[in-house]
């Protein structure tokens, strides 16, 4: 299991490095929740979090809700199955280049 979960993570970097622009993958740090930095993007707080849960219809992790310093990430859970993963990032790009 941790070494599929490390394989998600590997490929979490490579798909926000090639398709999602203005996005950052932060350095992982040894758990299976990885943070995206949408600061890039120019999109506000507000914006980014409707464009999450009311476009791509995701429930990820607001950073907001650890204080200002989590204004403009987003957490995400990679231990799950490649295609589930795979669908939340295209989602994801979807959402952000509306």
């Amino acid at each position: 299991m941790l070494s599929y979960v490390a394989d998600n993570i590997a490929f979490t970097k490579r798909y926000v490095e090639s398709n999602l622009h203005g996005v950052r993958m932060a350095e992982h740090e040894g758990t299976y929740l990885v943070w995206l930095d949408f600061r890039g993007t120019r999109l506000s707080t507000e914006e980014l979090e409707k464009r999450i849960v009311h476009r791509a219809k995701l429930w990820l992790d607001s950073g907001k809700i650890f204080g200002e310093s989590g204004s403009g990430f987003q957490r995400i859970n990679t231990a799950c199955p490649r295609s589930v993963l795979s669908e939340a990032l295209e989602r994801i790009k979807k959402a952000i280049q509306e």
